[in-house]
């Protein structure tokens, strides 16, 4: 057992009679420390919300006075608290208001849940099925427009896929779409090569639908705001104890600081800022300039505080693999999975390499991170081409500027990753639910690049989310967020349905922890605060039941928390 914590202490010049007894003593454990030497202790005293020894039971003990709150961990494992690098937390904790989202695993159910709704709405009323990403289905298929038109003639109807998705030929006649309607900028109304007819699939289109319903619900403050904890306790009760919002606007970042001001937020928040990239630089620079408000509360990167943080710019540069649209380097194969027919089509790319260099440029001027939405391949090469453009000026290495998802690079592309100090945040899940179907449309070659992890970590940082969106439940959820699915699809790259992919980049044990602590820390500059159990950190921890060090690996998934600690307060207790 390596006792690194004493040491620690003894060179910060901390001790008890300087500072006190501590709040909080967890001991009897198996201190996971997650430092630079992955070293264990037994134990980890806390003060005033940080950490002030991590020792032996004995060292640790002397820090207890007679209100001391003293937890035996009955030999069970502490871990740093866990970080999903990427979540939409008021998306996902609103998504259920209205009424519960069912589960899709066939298109049977899909039409079975289209033809529920419409014996209860309204005829002329819109259907939208929203986040069924076909990737996930039984048959690995968009639904056709004449498979919707059967499920349903007398509404109109979305089958919604992030950026794709298809509609009936009610939902066209409704948006007086035809032959004729053009392609909108960076979008794709797809024809029938022999009829010229809409096919129903629209790719970056949905604002050509007319009279689709854009927020179901109305909320007030209040409501997002008891969402929104209902929804941390629930990632508290998994062990995640920081998260990073990728995509804020500023009503959302003061519903963040509302609720620590609170005293009610249970989760650390790294906030990135959504952007508009449209328009000329002088437009551009305006609203950069304008992006921390008055208050300077909301940027640049790094403004805020332990709880509530800024983050990077967030950026949406191509669309998803989920839904075939994500910007390749080779086209995307024919075929029913994305209803692609054209040989030359290789996604869709949203930002133009000039307009994408020219925000980023004024962005690190002012000292913003950046990331963006990067699926593919060609969509990775346009950003870090960018990137490399933007560094012979400003030089970004110490901003650490991030790629958001980067599910294809190229050993190429790690090199330059290297060179500037570009690190990702990739999403395991997304392995475990479409690992299936994108290895029967790419085939076994452009496969080999798939969220290849290991590689990665021999070149650069990454760190492991989830993007959280839609459902609460955390393996329900369209895109599950359990932190310890994530590590498990990490340690055993097998999907859902029994595929084992490229089981080279399978991760370590401690890596894949890494993945969900100090690497999300690293990537947002917070490593000096938080990620691991040094004192003198933040004192997030959790307590679990599994000894994911040595414990079999398929266990790993079925891990329960037992005590979830966040600025040295119990937020989760499990009760048997």
């Amino acid at each position: 057992m390596t006792l690194v914590g004493g040491l620690l202490a003894v060179s910060r010049g901390e001790s008890p009679k300087a500072l006190g007894p501590a709040d909080l003593i967890v001991h009897h454990a198996k201190v996971v420390i997650v430092d630079e030497k992955f070293g264990t202790a037994e134990a980890v005293a806390v003060k005033d919300g940080r950490i002030v020894a991590v020792d032996d039971d004995d060292a640790v003990f002397r820090w207890a006075g007679p209100k001391t709150r003293i937890i035996d961990a009955d030999s069970h494992t502490v871990l740093p608290g866990l970080y999903d690098s990427h979540v939409h937390p008021l998306d996902a904790s609103t998504s259920e208001l209205a009424a519960p989202l069912p589960n899709l695993r066939s298109l049977k159910d899909v039409f079975a849940y289209i033809r529920q709704r419409a014996a209860v709405t309204p005829k002329g009323e819109w259907i939208v099925v929203r986040y069924a990403f076909p990737t996930r289905l039984d048959e690995a298929r968009f639904p056709t427009k004449a498979e919707l038109d059967e499920a349903d003639p007398e509404h109109p109807v979305l089958f919604h896929a992030g950026p794709a998705g298809v509609v009936n030929s009610l939902g066209l006649k409704a948006s007086d779409i035809t032959r004729d309607t053009p392609n909108p900028p960076a979008g794709v109304v797809a024809k029938d090569a022999a009829t010229s007819e809409p096919t129903g699939m629209l790719r970056n289109a949905f604002h050509l639908l007319k009279g689709l319903p854009r927020d179901a619900v109305k909320l007030t403050a209040e409501a997002k705001r008891e969402a929104l904890k209902k929804l941390f306790h629930l990632y508290n009760e998994q062990g995640l104890t920081s998260i990073g919002d990728r995509n804020a606007d500023r009503a959302t970042l003061d519903l963040y600081r509302d609720l620590h001001e609170r005293g009610e937020l249970t989760v650390r928040v790294n906030v990135a800022r959504s952007f508009d990239p449209s328009g000329t630089r002088e437009e551009m620079v305006r609203r950069l300039d304008e992006l921390p408000g008055k208050d300077g509360l909301g940027g640049p990167t790094g403004a805020g505080d332990d709880w509530v943080r800024i983050g990077p710019i967030k950026l949406f540069l191509d669309g998803g693999m989920l839904s075939g649209s994500a910007y390749m380097r080779e086209p995307w194969p024919k075929g029913a999975t994305y209803q692609i027919t054209e040989s030359d089509y290789r996604g869709l790319l949203f930002i133009q390499p000039e307009q994408l260099r020219a925000v980023v440029e004024e962005a690190a001027k002012r000292h913003w991170r950046m990331t963006a939405h990067t699926s593919g391949e060609g969509a990775m090469d346009v950003l870090l081409d960018a990137y490399e453009f933007v560094d012979r000026e400003t030089p970004i290495k110490d901003l650490r500027f991030c790629i958001t998802h980067a599910n294809f690079p190229s050993r190429r592309n790690l090199e330059r990753c290297k060179t500037l100090g570009v690190g990702a945040d990739v999403q395991p899940a997304w392995l475990w639910k479409d690992g299936d179907a994108l290895e029967k449309v790419l085939g076994e070659k452009r496969m080999r690049w798939f969220q290849p992890y290991k590689t990665w970590l021999e070149y650069t940082t990454i760190g492991g989310g989830s993007d959280h969106m839609v459902k609460l439940d955390s393996l329900e959820a369209t895109n599950p967020w359990n932190p310890w699915l994530g590590m498990w699809v990490a340690l055993e790259r097998r999907t859902e349905r029994g595929l084992v992919l490229t089981p080279d980049e399978r991760l370590t044990r401690e890596q894949a922890v890494r993945l969900y602590t100090i690497n999300n820390a690293y990537l947002n500059n917070e490593e000096k605060t938080k990620g691991s159990l040094e004192v003198g950190k933040v004192a997030d921890l959790i307590v679990i039941d599994h000894d994911v060090l040595t414990c079999p690996v398929n266990e790993i998934r079925d891990v329960r928390v037992l005590l979830t600690v966040v600025g040295g307060k119990v937020v989760y207790e499990r009760k048997e």
